[in-house]
């Protein structure tokens, strides 16, 4: 079997859907021997600037000498992107050799009945585990693929716990409101835990948590602080300030968003000090320097300007238009456009139409997209609006329409972000 057919393979997965609950994962783990075992990791979730603050992280420890794995979700571009050790993908021999390797657990899974196969989330899941325990890493970065306690990755009890902001996603799964959301996400914290999150409305949800199993909490924006010095488009000047002293970093990420979720990767840091670790100042600071996160307010092209942005939902679009006013103030994007259809489409609509000059609303190759018809008609409201079939498609008229001095903006989804750098040739 070749890469390729091991990718279609994974991807066929994706039938078998969303399973909540961790049974199935961890019978997977338990016939490939538990790699998850003994495993030192910093568990993060939350709504948005999960990835972000995975890879500040990452990244940091990197700089600080540990081998360190990475473990991420969704990709933009390439599968292997997911699982990384030290910063790099893993490689496309490995991705076939251990799925190969899981076909006898997964053969004993399905034996008796079909319908317990894993899922593609688990599957993968799984392999980063896997690759983990062969490349031996000192600590794993683990992003949570949705909501918390009952998350394939929540298998793991995390030295340090990271819970960023909390808003209305997944509701059909977590629940109607914020504070179920926050529930489902307070359940990665574990006795073992240390846990970090930022001053906001869940933040009662969470403190019950830590207070029930006796979980240390350190809350950015009240005992640690954040706050922007300096900025341009190569970059932004962060200080970090707490009871550990204060740090000044300068991060190459754009958006006023990276602020707060610069902060909380500190504040992880700190607690990963407080478990044994050592990471000096130093390492903080080249570590965030020298970050790589694609697709995060990221200018891939000038003249016209081009700008590929991950938002998603409604919260990171607010925060994404906020930015965009900020760093270009006075000034409106040509904006490309394409949505999952699980997601606040108007209100993302209401968040974006007015930074818009005008909008191209293109599908992403995914069944779970919006028609790009409903998109553009979200949009008509606010701003002149059409309808492209394809984000590609998309891109290149705006690229037509744009002129030496615009910006055009791509964001809706991670799957939008993804198109857009591959078809613009940049390689995350």
């Amino acid at each position: 079997m070749d890469y390729q057919t091991t990718l279609e393979h994974l991807y066929r997965l994706e039938r078998f859907g969303i399973k909540l609950g961790l049974d199935n994962i961890r019978q997977l783990l338990s016939l490939l021997g538990d790699p998850q075992r003994g495993l030192k990791v910093v568990h993060v979730t939350g709504t948005n600037g999960k990835g972000s603050v995975c890879a500040y992280a990452a990244s940091v420890l990197q700089a600080a000498g540990y081998r360190v794995g990475l473990y991420t979700s969704p990709h933009l571009v390439r599968f292997n992107e997911r699982i990384r050790v030290d910063g790099a993908s893993i490689a496309d021999d490995d991705v076939l050799r251990l799925w190969s390797g899981m076909q006898p657990a997964i053969q004993a899974m399905t034996a008796t009945r079909a319908i317990d196969h894993p899922t593609f989330f688990e599957v993968t899941t799984a392999m980063a585990f896997e690759y983990f325990r062969e490349k031996k890493v000192d600590v794993a970065v683990i992003e949570v693929g949705m909501g918390g306690r009952m998350d394939a990755t929540n298998v793991v009890d995390g030295l340090v716990s990271v819970i960023t902001r909390v808003d209305l996603e997944h509701t059909e799964h977590l629940g109607k409101t914020v504070e179920r959301i926050a529930r489902e996400k307070a359940g990665i914290i574990k006795p073992s835990s240390r846990v970090v999150t930022v001053d906001q409305d869940a933040l009662p949800v969470i403190e019950a948590r830590c207070r029930e199993l006796h979980a240390p909490l350190s809350v950015l924006g009240r005992g640690i602080h954040a706050e922007r010095k300096a900025g341009d488009l190569h970059g932004q000047t962060v200080r970090v300030r707490g009871s550990f002293g204060s740090v000044d970093v300068q991060t190459p990420l754009l958006g006023t968003f990276q602020v707060e979720n610069l902060g909380i990767a500190v504040a992880a840091l700190e607690e990963l000090r407080a478990a044994g670790f050592k990471v000096p100042d130093e390492a903080i600071r080249s570590g965030i320097a020298s970050v790589r996160w694609p697709a995060r307010m990221e200018i891939v092209r000038e003249s016209p300007l081009v700008v590929v942005d991950g938002a998603h939902n409604r919260p990171a679009a607010i925060a994404l238009a906020a930015s965009m006013s900020e760093t270009f103030p006075g000034r409106k994007a040509i904006l490309v456009t394409g949505i999952l259809n699980d997601k606040d489409l108007l209100g993302m609509a209401a968040a974006l139409g007015p930074i818009a000059a005008r909008v191209f609303a293109g599908r992403p190759k995914t069944h779970r997209a919006y028609d790009s018809e409903e998109v553009a008609a979200a949009f008509r409201p606010f701003v002149e609006s059409t309808a492209i079939p394809s984000v590609r498609d998309a891109i290149d008229a705006a690229l037509r329409t744009a002129r030496g001095e615009d910006i055009v903006l791509i964001t809706g989804s991670i799957y939008t972000a993804g198109e857009a750098l591959d078809h613009l040739g940049v390689h995350p």
